[in-house]
C-alpha cells in the first residue's frame, strides 16, 4: 500500500512539472491580453495542429496570429505593432512563466515589458528573476529565444544633442542574459 502511495505521489508531482505552453494557454486568465478572448488562446493551437493560418479576430476587429509554438515557447502577434512572447524557464522545483508583451514605436526600435508568474500564474516579482535597471530616457526591449532558456536585450539610449529636430538618435547595446534556473545573468563577452 506504502508503495501504490508512493507511486501515485511522484506521479502527481512528475505531472505537475510538464507543464507546456498549451496547458498554459488553456489556463491563461483573461487579463493576459485584453485584446483576445480566452476561445481565441485555445483556437490557436488548434490552427497551427490542422496546419492552419492560427489567426483569430481580435477584440478590436483586427486579426492576430499565433507564429510559433513549442512546449515551451510561444509568439503571438496581438496587433501590427505589439507581440506577446511566452516561455516556460526551468527551476530546481517546477517552472515559472516569462511573458514579454512589447510594443514597436517605429521599424527599429521597440519597448518591452516583462512579468513572471508560477504555473499557475500568479505574478511573481520581475526583481527577484531580472536585475532591474532604472535609468531615465531609456527604452528596452526583450527577445525570449524559442530554441533555448536567452534572453536578449536592446536598450535604446537617445542622444542627447541632435541638430535634426524631426530624428531623434538612438545608441543600441545587445545584452545577452542566460537562465541558470534561478535567475537571469549576463553573458560574459
Amino acid at each position: 500500500m506504502r508503495i501504490l502511495i508512493t507511486i501515485i505521489l511522484a506521479s502527481l508531482s512528475l505531472a505537475s512539472s510538464a507543464q507546456t505552453m498549451r496547458e498554459m494557454l488553456r489556463s491563461a486568465p483573461d487579463t493576459l491580453v485584453t485584446l483576445l478572448t480566452h476561445n481565441n488562446l485555445l483556437d490557436f493551437p488548434d490552427y497551427l495542429d490542422t496546419q492552419m493560418l492560427a489567426q483569430v479576430r481580435n477584440r478590436l476587429g483586427g486579426t492576430s496570429e499565433m507564429t510559433q509554438l513549442t512546449d515551451d515557447y510561444t509568439l503571438i502577434r496581438i496587433t501590427a505593432v505589439s507581440t506577446l512572447q511566452l516561455k516556460l524557464l526551468p527551476q530546481s522545483k517546477g517552472k515559472i512563466l516569462l511573458s514579454i508583451y512589447t510594443f514597436n514605436l517605429n521599424d527599429s526600435v521597440a519597448e518591452s515589458s516583462l512579468s513572471f508568474y508560477d504555473t499557475a500564474w500568479k505574478p511573481l516579482p520581475t526583481e527577484k528573476f531580472l536585475k532591474a535597471e532604472s535609468e531615465p530616457n531609456v527604452i528596452r526591449q526583450y527577445i525570449a529565444s524559442a530554441a533555448d532558456d536567452r534572453l536578449t536585450v536592446h536598450t535604446f539610449r537617445p542622444f542627447e544633442l541632435s541638430f535634426d529636430p524631426q530624428a531623434v538618435p538612438l545608441s543600441r547595446q545587445t545584452d545577452i542574459l542566460l537562465w541558470n534556473k534561478k535567475k537571469f545573468i549576463k553573458q560574459k563577452q
